[in-house]
């Protein structure tokens, strides 16, 4: 479900005189909710058969450059109750205590308003898009202001030349009713992590992910998505956790097969739990910190009330296993196969959160060869999705593209290769 996007405005004399009027109907007379008024309606004018996700809570919409028009939460809480009461919208407010947030639609009035106000799609345009973000890592997770540094204006140009191409291209999106919904004004953003203490010029180091409006999409469907009409592969990066570390290590992706294949005592362990034992000890501590970690994951998983059976399953395995051969052993085990890198693992969140970005550039390294070539390319964390006849190319560019240090940070990657794992 896609998010109002506060990028989204327009210069046009007819959305500018309808708008003022409106806003004066509404009841309204200052200019600060007539801007908020503006981003609503483009919203709902780009995306009129969708619900979009907006924010209520009473807490600032986002930073200068992540609110470019200075919209004020109280503004625009009101006029959101202004139109759901004049008809315009349906509105489904959330609730913290039942984990649900607070969706808008357009009504069949609103359509009707667009086109008597001559609206047209022409008219609306992405204005001032964010590219890169940068959040506390803190509870609520708030956006904060930031300095740029020459790579975040290289990113943020790259990031432009990104979402330029995606506007110039057909995207369409299932909706949850299953239909193919164009995806218009597209404004995709990297969003990296700020801690207490970082490097020098490494505000950029932690986290990175590339975000658009079809990560949330279960992948079942995201297999329907079509790109300038034709229909779309899913590539997945192999091991991208662990290869990514060996990338930025070694120079190159594990050499020795599959990386999460592990054998104790003539017994394969699972697949799933040496990859959760990997994932979890990037931002660990302790071996019995990792195990814990993934204990409790597999619990939470198998004990929702609309858990999938394989979830079940996998929790099923793992409480099997672990009672043949301790978590901690089979950590131990893991740490071993993978020699070259263990000095890297159980460094905490903070350096956990720097692998993460070391993953999240060689995806995004792809997408600029992508870019640079013409191709749409829409990335799931360390999935791309392209047209199904670039299956091939996309494939070899994953596996030949290397990690490239753009931010000349080397002293972070070389570390105690003999650590003592705390068990």
């Amino acid at each position: 479900m896609p998010k109002l996007n506060l990028f989204l405005s327009s210069e046009s004399p007819y959305v500018i005189k309808s708008t003022s009027k409106l806003n004066i109907e509404l009841g309204f007379k200052r200019p600060e909710p007539e801007k908020a008024l503006k981003i609503i309606l483009c919203n709902l004018f780009v995306k009129p058969n969708s619900q979009i996700l907006v924010q209520r809570k009473k807490q600032s919409l986002g930073t200068r450059r992540g609110n470019p028009l200075g919209i004020g939460i109280e503004s625009f809480r009101k006029v959101l109750d202004a139109l759901k009461q004049d008809g315009f919208i349906e509105q489904d407010k959330g609730s913290k205590l039942e984990g649900k947030k607070t969706v808008i639609r357009a009504t069949e009035n609103l359509l009707i308003w667009f086109k008597s106000s001559k609206w047209t799609d022409d008219d609306i345009d992405v204005f001032k898009a964010q590219g890169v973000t940068l959040r506390l890592n803190e509870v609520y997770k708030e956006y904060v202001e930031f300095d740029d540094t020459k790579f975040s204006l290289w990113l943020d140009s790259k990031l432009k030349q990104y979402n330029n191409l995606l506007n110039n291209s057909v995207i369409c999106l299932p909706n949850k009713d299953g239909v193919l919904i164009q995806e218009k004004k597209v404004a995709t953003s990297r969003g990296f992590i700020k801690h207490e203490q970082h490097p020098k010029d490494g505000e950029f180091l932690f986290g990175g992910r590339h975000v658009g409006p079809w990560v949330g999409l279960p992948k079942i469907e995201r297999g329907r998505i079509t790109i300038n009409g034709e229909s779309t592969y899913e590539y997945d990066r192999e091991a991208s956790h662990i290869n990514a570390m060996y990338e930025v290590v070694t120079g190159k992706p594990y050499q020795g097969g599959d990386p999460y294949e592990l054998f104790i005592q003539g017994v394969e362990v699972p697949r799933h739990i040496i990859k959760n034992l990997s994932s979890f000890s990037q931002g660990a501590n302790t071996a019995r910190g990792v195990s814990s970690r993934v204990g409790r994951h597999y619990n939470r998983e198998a004990t929702k009330k609309d858990a999938k059976q394989k979830d079940i399953d996998k929790h099923q395995q793992w409480l099997r296993f672990i009672k043949k051969t301790s978590a901690t052993k089979i950590h131990q085990s893991l740490m071993s196969k993978h020699h070259l890198v263990r000095g890297y693992y159980l460094r905490g969140k903070q350096y956990g959160d720097m692998i993460s970005g070391w993953e999240a550039d060689l995806v995004f390294e792809v997408v600029i060869e992508l870019t640079r070539r013409g191709i749409p390319c829409l990335t799931v964390y360390d999935s791309f999705i392209v047209q199904s006849k670039y299956k091939g190319l996309v494939k070899g560019l994953v596996k030949k593209t290397r990690f490239i240090n753009r931010r000349n940070i080397t002293s972070l990657l070389e570390v105690d290769k003999e650590v003592t794992f705390t068990l």
